[in-house]
């Protein structure tokens, strides 16, 4: 169940906002210049720290709350190495981020909030809004929780900034090294200098089959002559439904034929469910009821990684090429009816 955050919770946050856009952050760090505050000892409870707007188009501060988040992180940064959409890797952000942004790119319940707190922003990129994202679910406002823990990690923000700029220490960003401000427990103590990024690129992992059986039997599965595409793109759009404590932004594992296009299958994921492991399912199903494919052609390593498995068991050859032609058919017609 979605729980609002109080007017004054929000206050507290925007209040904390204002403060980090008057210490102008981005005009000492670019975007890849990472801060990563940690309460306690654990290093997995680093929260990591994007700062937007040294080329002046758009500020704004992106929070990653965690490992695994700072994982979606790297997405962003390596996406076109990994031959991955922008689109692919924005949709499968997990942050909390504030833009200093227009009036028109806040939804009427973000405008209600300022005017309610009594902001009266003018100009281009100057109107303040917060938004979550979240692998599955469309860009959306902040809920309780996120907007009380969001106000924290800004506050910290704002004393590591101003050690880092007061101190005028030096960090090697560019040789995959962050400022890095610890507090104690208790936090009143801390200390602050350069560390290493916990790691530099994007870690992605191999689906593994457990079940002996299904091994068993795809090994043994008759040998056809399809050539296969398979791909997982995010659909985009904003899915609202009751079920849902924010609007969903469904993933499509799909499978095409190679040679001429046609879809074979595709399956609309729920937003908390693996599209990567629907997209496998569909592989072993068309498997299981046509046969052995000769090759599976694939744009990206981690759908690659996704059927490592699969096509060594099958015998199968997985090869990685720039473009899907007929995943890319498919996906241009469907965003015509979009």
């Amino acid at each position: 169940m979605r729980t609002e955050a109080t007017i004054e919770e929000w206050k507290k946050l925007y209040e904390a906002a204002t403060r980090i856009r008057d210490l102008e952050p981005w005009d000492l760090l670019w975007d890849m210049d990472i801060i990563g505050i940690r309460v306690g000892k654990e290093p997995e409870n680093t929260v990591f720290y994007s700062i937007l707007g040294k080329g002046g188009e758009c500020y704004g501060i992106a929070v990653y709350e965690g490992y695994d988040a700072f994982n979606s992180y790297l997405m962003l940064t390596m996406h076109e190495k990994m031959n991955l959409s922008a689109e692919y890797a924005m949709f499968n952000q997990k942050n909390l981020t504030c833009y200093w942004g227009n009036r028109e790119e806040l939804s009427e319940k973000q405008r209600k909030i300022v005017k309610e707190l009594g902001y009266k922003y003018r100009g281009k990129n100057n109107w303040l809004y917060f938004l979550s994202c979240e692998p599955g679910y469309y860009p959306y406002n902040l809920n309780r929780d996120e907007v009380i823990r969001m106000a924290e990690h800004l506050e910290n923000l704002e004393t590591a900034f101003t050690y880092y700029k007061e101190t005028d220490v030096h960090i090697d960003f560019e040789g995959g090294n962050m400022f890095s401000f610890a507090y104690s427990e208790d936090k009143k103590t801390w200390h602050y200098g350069e560390e290493p990024l916990p790691f530099t690129c994007y870690s992605f992992g191999n689906l593994m089959i457990t079940d002996e059986e299904l091994i068993g039997e795809l090994s043994k599965c008759p040998k056809g002559t399809y050539s296969l595409e398979a791909d997982v793109r995010p659909m985009g759009v904003a899915v609202s439904d009751k079920k849902y404590d924010k609007p969903a932004n469904p993933a499509m594992s799909i499978l095409t034929d190679a040679d001429t296009g046609m879809i074979i299958s595709f399956d609309m994921n729920e937003p908390d469910e693996d599209a990567m492991v629907g997209l496998a399912e569909l592989v072993i199903g068309f498997i299981c009821k046509a046969g052995v494919p000769k090759e599976i052609r694939v744009s990206n390593v981690i759908v690659e990684a996704v059927l490592e498995q699969i096509c060594e068991t099958c015998k199968i050859k997985l090869r990685r090429v720039k473009h899907l032609k007929g995943i890319d058919g498919f996906w241009m017609t469907m965003r015509q009816y979009q």
